[in-house]
């Protein structure tokens, strides 16, 4: 409780740096703009709306945390329940404001004492959900404070993070002891969860990602390229960043000395995490220098007119994996590896950089091997030969769709403990 009187202590200081970003960040003076308009039309269609259901509020900070909860949201009977969504990023409310997945939307309030407490005086919540990482102090006080049952689902915890260091781990365990119950997605982050809330309070119920990554593979059309895309056999580099240049780039040498892409009947289909021009600029130099033929994706027509594709568009990457037999996914080299599961969910044979910790599914597959973990050029090049060994790339294949078959099914579990009118939870931690 003391690192939080202190935090609270330091709310002005917090409002004016955010004041004083606002005049330079056009993210953060969109939402200071639009903060309180959100809240009113939101605040609106609850008391036009809601009558006498069980107001939900659910929070995403960002498009990928959205993603995770679509599954949840679906699941939901909105005859019982008005959810209400929040958002932290101004990219993502205006992409999913209107969306039929809730009933109201509205910016998450700044995370301060006086704005976060009218907030739930004015729409009284009567169950928070929050996903992933985005849990912010006044919050989830308030929300207990104030009686609302509190959820954290998803929840990611990997050994060595800053939340598990000395100087923070006061703090956090007063944090996460905030919410009724923290449901997690396998064993091991369970285990790094226990070093700051007690055994009951958190559940392995899978994770929700998932869910929402084999809804998106059932829906998508594959219309994405001409049809000769399947007369190759396809590499995908996705979500590459700067840090994966070397290895990649200097395997792909390697394994292709002649340039034989074309010979071989292979194609590489390179997805940049970043897609500005620069970026895109960079990576075309690259592979013009190994005398690779490179072909922009907005370029693409009725036919295709290299060996190299460049998507310079975003959010599709994770429907683009359907066509690869073998993929390297980006920021294992640098902050650590971005999403496994998208290409996981078409059976892919997987590589990534040794920065993995951070993502649990990523370590689970390592440790399984069904994901490679690829150091140097030599092993990215031995894992590209992949591509000549049929019957091994099937087994691969075969096992990763087990892999996830396996983790699925998470959306069922987290909907019934939420929604639970006798959840344990109610005698187990009672309001102070």
């Amino acid at each position: 409780m003391f690192f939080y009187i202190i935090y609270v202590l330091f709310s002005p200081f917090f409002w004016l740096i955010v004041l004083i970003a606002g005049l330079f960040d056009r993210k953060i003076r969109t939402r200071l703009q639009q903060q309180s308009k959100s809240c009113r039309t939101a605040l609106e269609a609850v008391r036009l709306n809601k009558g006498t259901k069980t107001l939900i509020l659910f929070h995403a900070a960002s498009a990928g945390e959205f993603e995770q909860l679509k599954p949840v949201l679906r699941r939901i009977d909105r005859e019982k329940y008005f959810i209400l969504q929040t958002f932290y990023s101004p990219t993502i409310f205006e992409k999913e404001s209107g969306s039929d997945y809730f009933d109201a939307v509205c910016y998450q309030p700044f995370d301060l004492p006086w704005s976060v407490s009218k907030f739930f005086k004015l729409f009284k919540p009567e169950i928070y959900v929050i996903t992933r990482h985005d849990i912010w102090p006044n919050h989830v006080h308030f929300a207990r404070k104030k009686g609302i049952r509190t959820y954290l689902i998803n929840a990611n915890l990997y050994e060595g993070s800053s939340r598990l260091k000395w100087y923070s781990i006061g703090f956090n365990r007063w944090l996460f002891g905030n919410f009724d119950l923290i449901m997690t997605g396998s064993e091991r982050i369970r285990t790094q969860l226990l070093r700051l809330v007690g055994s009951d309070r958190v559940e392995v119920t899978g994770d929700t990602r998932f869910d929402r990554i084999v809804e998106r593979k059932a829906s998508n059309k594959k219309t994405h390229f001409p049809a000769e895309i399947l007369e190759t056999d396809n590499i995908i580099l996705g979500s590459i960043i700067e840090s994966d240049y070397e290895v990649v780039f200097g395997g792909i040498t390697k394994q292709y000395p002649d340039i034989s892409l074309k010979q071989n009947q292979h194609r590489l289909i390179i997805v940049p995490h970043e897609v500005d021009e620069e970026t895109l600029q960079d990576i075309e130099k690259r592979c013009t220098k190994m005398g690779v033929s490179v072909q922009r994706y907005s370029t693409v027509t009725d036919r295709l007119t290299a060996q190299t594709i460049m998507v310079d568009a975003v959010g599709i990457l994770a429907d683009l994996y359907a066509y690869a037999k073998l993929a390297y996914v980006g920021g294992g080299f640098g902050p650590g590896v971005h999403s496994v599961i998208e290409p996981a969910v078409y059976g892919c044979a997987i590589s990534f950089g040794p920065n993995i910790s951070i993502l649990d599914e990523a370590v689970t597959m390592h440790e399984s091997n069904i994901g490679r973990m690829i150091h140097c050029q030599e092993e990215f090049s031995g894992f590209l030969s992949l591509l000549s060994e049929s019957d091994r790339l099937y087994q691969i294949s075969e096992n990763t769709l087990e892999f996830v078959r396996k983790s699925g099914n998470a959306t069922d579990r987290v909907h019934d403990v939420i929604l639970s009118e006798s959840h344990p939870t109610d005698c187990l931690f009672c309001r102070e």
